[in-house]
């Protein structure tokens, strides 16, 4: 019968001890775990300063890549000329033609690299992309009817 009681009073502890804990954790306000209190903003003033010397370096002779660029123009065309006749870009750059057409039905096209809008009439607009991957002065034309031959030209330049 010893063992009864014993038993008996432990389940009395038990029971005491988790109605106290209870009770306290609803009286008690409720606050942020330490790691997920909010922290004030780093202002330039409070960062530490940055040692250049430890940056990366390229070992000399090896290549740098460069990050690709892109280069984007927005021709309109007409009645027998573009709005920009010379454009210019980069070695490598990946170039985006929009073109647009105020009057008649034209196209842009520039063979050496394969690259030519779709036809279209006034006040349509198309686009082509393509990479500039080799330097040169290139020519850039209506292929519509005798376009070309009437002046509707313009130079590309890769550098």
């Amino acid at each position: 019968m010893n063992k009864a009681i014993l038993a008996g009073i432990a389940a009395l502890i038990a029971v005491a001890a988790l109605f106290a804990l209870t009770r306290d954790s609803a009286e008690a306000p409720e606050t942020p775990a330490p790691d997920t209190m909010a922290q004030p903003t780093p202002t330039k003033e409070s960062l530490p300063a940055v040692d250049e010397s430890m940056l990366p370096v390229p070992n000399p002779g090896e290549p740098v890549e460069e990050p690709l660029s892109v280069s984007e123009f927005t021709l309109d065309s007409f009645n027998f000329g573009y709005s920009q006749t010379e454009l210019r870009v980069n070695e490598g750059d990946t170039v985006t033609i929009n073109l647009t057409s105020s009057d008649g039905f034209h196209d842009w096209v520039v063979d050496e690299f394969k690259a030519a809008t779709e036809k279209i009439q006034e006040g349509e607009t198309t686009s082509v992309t393509f990479v500039a991957d080799t330097a040169g002065t290139y020519e850039f034309y209506c292929s519509v009817g005798s376009h070309r031959e009437q002046g509707m030209v313009g130079t590309l330049i890769v550098e």
